[in-house]
């Protein structure tokens, strides 16, 4: 993909993989250029990279549970002399951890590390690269999930993340208002998890969730991507939270078990 060099600039967490991936691609296809962040999936983030071409701005490895990796992000991003100038239009926080676990086993460092990444660590980006998404009149959109509006058994870690994420990203809609306009995603199921037997076609589980959505079927991480293009081309709209996901927390569907 080409990109003209004053494109607008988004940065995307966790862009190397499903969720991300499909939004640094969406985002590229809409003519942003991209900062593409990752963790420990080194390998996919050279295969995006790749397929966005002169759309992506670097590739940026950082563990977003650490509170001096997220500053040094935020000021590779901020640099006046990096390949953006320190433009930034659009924050697109989609890293995220998933941990699952019997609630009685289960540690307050389990809760610490769930929730460093997962409601932590969007908020501090957020605040770290608010005033350079300000001079843009810039936006963030937050990855959240329907977990975050109906409890799961066996993941209370997650559920209660997401579900502070919901409310971050209605605060922090006021909070920087009217420079930067703050929105979410709530994704429902968009991949079945391949390391998971539960999950595994024709098993009670995976069978129970389809039968809660409305629409008979999971989505796609594209489906996703395509609602976070939306949301950050749209400059009246903040302090909301699109569900994506098939009609299942309209219906009251059940999480994973």
């Amino acid at each position: 993909m080409s990109t003209p060099s004053k494109a607008p600039v988004a940065l995307v967490t966790g862009g190397a993989v499903r969720v991300g991936r499909a939004t640094c691609l969406a985002l590229a296809a809409a003519g942003y250029r991209v900062w593409l962040h990752y963790h420990r999936s080194a390998d996919a983030a050279v295969e995006v990279a790749r397929e966005l071409g002169d759309a992506c701005l670097g590739q940026l490895c950082h563990d977003l549970a650490d509170e001096s990796a997220r500053a040094e992000l935020c000021r590779q991003v901020r640099d006046p002399a990096g390949p953006a100038e320190g433009r930034l239009d659009l924050l697109v926080n989609s890293a995220a951890g998933f941990e699952r676990g019997a609630f009685a086993e289960r540690t307050d460092a389990d809760l610490r590390r769930v929730l460093e990444v997962n409601l932590i660590a969007p908020i501090s980006l957020a605040r770290g690269l608010a005033a350079a998404l300000g001079a843009a009149q810039g936006s963030v959109v937050n990855i959240l999930d329907v977990a975050g509006y109906q409890p799961w058994r066996g993941y209370l870690d997650h559920c209660t993340a997401k579900s502070g994420l919901a409310m971050a990203t209605r605060a922090l809609a006021l909070e920087l208002a009217p420079a930067v306009r703050v929105n979410g995603v709530a994704p429902g199921t968009v991949a079945w998890p391949a390391e998971d037997d539960r999950f595994a076609e024709g098993s009670p589980v995976r069978d129970a969730i389809l039968r809660a959505i409305p629409l008979g079927r999971i989505g796609e991480p594209a489906d996703i991507a395509r609602a976070v293009v939306f949301l950050a081309q749209n400059a009246f709209i903040t302090g909301q939270t699109i569900a994506v996901d098939g009609g299942r927390l309209a219906a009251g569907g059940l999480g994973p078990s």
